[in-house]
């Protein structure tokens, strides 16, 4: 089978999100014995180049961004380029990820008449949403955790993004989704209900998975890491990518003071780089410095390393989280994860067994459970063992790639009907 991989972001552009899921699918199918295109975006000149053996075209795309509600959808610098493409590539199926911004819905319409069975995988809100779902959070309410509406009132795009409101945009989405794509993939149950609850037409859901093997290093790869982040006799909670509000920063600082008390060898691992907004951050928590440790970012090796120095993964997402793929490198690595309640993280961490799931507005709560998993090594150890076990169970790159191979199926069977 020949599959066409449609993603705005790829590896190296990317460190993660949507643009590694895609990218380490591809893998996997090729690994299956499948033919794999990639098909991306770049600023400059359009090109096709060689990425680990896989071909990846890059398309021209560079525009302002305030004009992304419209390129999302139909993206002029694209269109013409990525029809000619798909014609020449004639691919069984077109499988397009994260599209919002270059490659654009409307690569969907082109999929399907190039003559692809079409598969549109769903990482986040942006088909209903312009940005980080947070309007079903109340911070009034720190202990709920479950029981979240996720439906947009009427007006709430527009009144949110003003003159960057597209009035056309989401009813376009809807309009692709339904008449030309085969099937519709979310990476969590609750993204697909929050999909479904905005309009969206029903999609199935396929999570998001990681290669528990790679987290098998000899320790020396790891200690080596250790002693380059200065972390030897230290607790590690790890916190993988940019601090920032949406994903808790601040919950996590006020509750990181409340660990210090009973562990105060704690350290927090960044993986991302200082910026402005961080070198402020650590000026006004300035109590914290010692405590933040930087570490850039990284993949591969030293990545999986990471991982395996860490006593704790905390994910205290204070948006619509959709399916936390750092939770599962924690668990693959036996670090347990604290994660949040707002989004899929329940998903995967079952609270108290393979992590704790919490409200990151409370706390308390995340402090109480960061503390017992940093201080209590029996039960850091026993939650670690069934995180890698439910890892290897449910959440591999074979499970993942099986799945999606049988979207896959479903979706040329639809093909076939079409054209009898």
């Amino acid at each position: 089978m020949h599959i066409t991989i449609l993603s705005d972001p790829l590896p190296p552009e990317t460190p993660g999100g949507a643009g590694q899921v895609a990218w380490q699918l591809g893998q996997g199918l090729i690994a299956a014995g499948h033919r794999v295109t990639f098909v991306s975006a770049t600023p400059g000149p359009a090109h096709v180049e060689t990425r680990q053996g896989i071909t990846v075209h890059l398309l021209h795309s560079n525009y302002a961004p305030r004009w992304r509600a419209w390129f999302g959808l139909l993206n002029p610098q694209t269109v013409r380029p990525l029809n000619i493409l798909l014609r020449r590539l004639q691919p069984d199926v077109v499988h397009a990820h994260n599209v919002h911004f270059h490659l654009g819905y409307h690569s969907l319409v082109i999929g399907r008449f190039a003559g692809a069975a079409t598969v549109f995988t769903a990482h986040d809100v942006m088909p209903f949403a312009y940005g980080k779902l947070t309007r079903f959070i109340d911070p009034a309410r720190p202990d709920q955790t479950d029981g979240f509406d996720y439906r947009l009132p009427f007006g709430y795009n527009a009144r949110q993004m003003r003159l960057r409101w597209n009035p056309a945009r989401n009813l376009s989405i809807r309009h692709t989704m339904h008449y030309y794509v085969d099937v519709r993939v979310a990476v969590s149950h609750a993204l697909k209900e929050a999909l479904e609850a905005n309009r969206l037409p029903p999609f199935e859901v396929v999570h998001n998975a990681v290669n528990p093997d790679l987290f098998d290093l000899p320790d020396a790869a790891v200690d080596v890491l250790r002693q380059r982040f200065r972390l030897e006799g230290r607790r590690v909670i790890l916190f993988g990518g940019r601090l920032n509000r949406e994903k808790g920063d601040m919950q996590l600082l006020a509750a990181l003071r409340r660990v210090k008390r009973t562990v105060p060898n704690v350290a927090v691992l960044v993986l991302s780089h200082s910026s402005d907004y961080t070198r402020q951050l650590i000026h006004e928590n300035a109590d914290l410095a010692h405590e933040l440790v930087f570490g850039g970012w990284l993949d591969g090796a030293e990545l999986a390393a990471a991982y395996r120095l860490a006593d704790v993964v905390a994910t205290p997402s204070v948006c619509f989280d959709s399916f936390i793929v750092v939770n599962l490198e924690g668990m693959a690595a036996g670090a347990p994860p604290v994660t949040t309640c707002f989004g899929g993280a329940r998903e995967a961490v079952l609270d108290g067994k393979t992590g704790f799931v919490v409200n990151p507005y409370n706390i308390d709560a995340l402090a109480d459970r960061l503390t017992r998993l940093l201080a209590d090594e029996s039960l850091r150890q026993c939650m670690a063992a069934a995180g890698r076990e439910r890892i290897r169970q449910q959440f591999t790159l074979d499970h993942q790639v099986s799945a999606m191979l049988d979207v896959y199926e479903r979706a040329l069977a639809k093909r076939r009907g079409r054209t009898g």
